[in-house]
């Protein structure tokens, strides 16, 4: 056979080509192309998708909508009935119209609720982007094209879909409400597709999300059939909450070198911070407040989404730079200091005696004297140091109480700068656990500022230590045993450094400040841990927070299409499930992090992000 006879393959085509480097098991589909004649494209979840992994998620926000209390439960026992009496009439499909006659309301309310169901699943429904192109490309190409799907929307339904996104040149648009006939069941819609393009059922390729209705009925039908897959097998994650929108990111996400951060962003940070921001200017303005704090760095992003005004009704607000242990030191005096030993021994297991110092800011002795006193850098710290460390620490008291002071003067000029006087009422923003932060943040001012505080935290921990600063503090959390089951907060609370991951800042912890009293100027001295770098932690956390803004800007504007959105709660429960279900997920991205907290970092070790306790 000649060669230069033979016609050139589809997948060749310069822009079924181009389509094809970023679809999912391109390799697979580009055989099957070059021996189609028509292709065939699923609707729901392959050529468009809703933002929701729940499809019935769409019908909590109609009852929102629509005012009707319940309506999740209505709707689907509506559809069920519908079915019953399709079968009872010996038809093979249902319409929108049988589902609202089984709602006990008139005629007119039932029309009202259709109408509004549709017009929220046109405002919900996005394009997948790499199935479009593929589509585009082929049209380009001169294939002709079908669209089909087992839905009971009327064909108007997908037609006005298609033209608001802009998409023509469909050859068939195959409906099984309009036709009685469905892939699912025996694959008759699939016959009709065949007879309608006037193709050999051999040369139809359909492509479609479903294993049985897309890809096994077509296959028995005696068409070709490739089973789109987004998230491949080798790394398709375990089901989710509902509320995970993975349609929107699929419509949304940008190119990035580092998609695995970026999508974690997106879909667990964003809606996160975005609930907790929502949560927290309800609570803010009942509590009167006049200040909010945002600490550094579980705070970054929440302030950074809050000058974006992406919430209403917050108070002033700063990204306050500091930290328990710069607040810690800022409360140690000469009188007190023998209180605060405890607090500098703690989490120093395995670590060498001077970096107690060094995680301070403390220029610790020479070597040759550390080690003259038993503690040089072959010294691995262990409980049974505790009291010669406490020693040694004591003596050495003067060099710490030098650093106190200069974090002590240059909080207070932090905080006359930003305007906060006495009798403020100033709101803490942190994302947890058990408040001692805020305890550390309150001893270190009271003694010179009488300012009324509330910590307000994403989450508080079931624990003795929280129990017992409820009794000298004031705390709200979006989630603890007040709100929630005690199980889900303990689960929450074990894994809590996934948690903090989503609400970190790309920059390091912040342990004190250097002050300027001339210009009333204060600067941050920062520590960047001991030991194995953190590599690239301060890229991935840039991802995540760039991913999260982004978020924000596309749920916004989805938003703003359906009129509704959802509740801070719902938004926070993607990551929720993430934090509590998904430990195989969570254990593989997190293998990349190390050293996430610098009080315990040490030249000895290095700690992965799920070993933090």
């Amino acid at each position: 056979m000649d060669t230069l006879s033979t016609p050139p393959k589809l997948s060749s085509h310069h822009a079924v080509e181009a389509a094809l480097r970023d679809f999912p098991n391109a390799k697979v589909l580009a055989p099957l192309l070059d021996q189609a004649s028509c292709v065939s494209f699923d609707f729901f979840d392959t050529l468009f998708a809703r933002p929701f992994a729940d499809p019935e998620f769409a019908f909590d926000l109609l009852g929102r909508r629509l005012g009707v209390d319940n309506f999740r439960q209505k709707r689907v026992a509506a559809q069920t009935e519908a079915f019953r009496r399709m079968a009872a009439q010996g038809r093979k499909e249902i319409r929108l119209s049988d589902i609202y006659a089984c709602f006990e309301v008139d005629s007119e309310a039932q029309a009202r609720m259709l109408a509004a169901e549709m017009a929220l699943e046109l405002a919900l429904l996005a394009p997948k982007p790499d199935v479009l192109a593929l589509f585009q490309a082929l049209r380009r190409a001169g294939m002709k094209l079908a669209i089909s799907s087992d839905m009971y929307f009327p064909q108007a339904f997908f037609e006005q879909a298609l033209q608001q996104h802009g998409i023509e040149g469909v050859d068939l648009l195959l409906i099984s409400a309009e036709m009685d006939a469905t892939k699912r069941d025996a694959g008759e819609l699939f016959d009709t597709l065949v007879r309608m393009s006037e193709t050999p059922s051999h040369a139809v390729l359909h492509i479609g999300d479903h294993a049985i209705a897309d890809v096994q009925r077509a296959k028995e039908r005696g068409l070709m059939a490739f089973h789109y897959d987004a998230t491949p097998s080798a790394s398709r994650e375990p089901a989710e909450r509902a509320y995970t929108l993975h349609g929107l990111w699929e419509h949304c996400k940008k190119p990035s070198n580092d998609e695995l951060f970026q999508r974690l962003g997106f879909l667990y940070g964003g809606p996160a911070n975005l609930g907790y921001l929502q949560w927290l200017a309800e609570q803010a303005k009942n509590d009167g407040i006049e200040h909010l704090l945002f600490l550094s760095r579980d705070g970054f992003l929440l302030e950074r989404l809050a000058s974006k005004n992406v919430v209403t009704d917050l108070p002033p607000h700063h990204y306050f730079l500091g930290s328990r242990v710069s607040y810690y030191l800022a409360a140690i005096t000469e009188k007190n200091f023998s209180a605060y030993i405890p607090f500098l021994l703690s989490g120093s297991g395995g670590l060498m005696p001077r970096e107690l110092l060094e995680r301070i800011g403390v220029t610790p002795p020479d070597e040759a004297v550390m080690r003259d006193i038993g503690l040089g850098s072959d010294v691995v710290i262990t409980h049974d140091l505790e009291e010669t460390l406490a020693r040694f620490l004591y003596a050495w008291r003067g060099e710490i109480l030098k650093v106190c002071a200069r974090n002590r003067r240059a909080l207070h000029l932090y905080l006359a700068s930003l305007g906060i006087q006495t009798g403020a009422k100033l709101g803490l923003v942190d994302v947890g656990w058990s408040g001692s932060t805020q305890e550390a943040f309150e001893a270190a001012v009271h003694p010179w500022m009488d300012v009324q505080v509330t910590g307000y935290y994403f989450c508080l921990a079931d624990t003795p230590e929280r129990r017992a600063r409820d009794k000298q503090h004031h705390m709200r959390a979006m989630f603890s045993s007040a709100t929630h089951d005690a199980e889900l907060i303990n689960r929450i609370y074990a894994n809590r450094s996934i948690v903090e991951l989503f609400f970190s800042a790309p920059h390091h912890t912040v342990i004190g400040w250097q002050a300027d009293q001339k210009s009333g100027q204060t600067e941050p001295v920062f520590d960047a841990g001991r030991g194995g770098s953190p590599v690239g932690l301060a890229h991935i956390t840039q991802e995540i927070s760039a991913a999260a803004e982004h978020f924000v800007e596309c749920y916004q504007a989805m938003t703003t299409r359906l009129g509704t959105g959802l509740s801070p709660s719902e938004l926070a429960q993607a990551l929720l499930h993430l934090t509590v279900h998904e430990e195989a997920q969570c254990r593989a991205f997190s293998s990349r992090i190390i050293n996430f907290d610098t009080w315990s970092s040490s030249a000895n070790h290095s700690m992965g992000l799920m070993t933090y306790t």
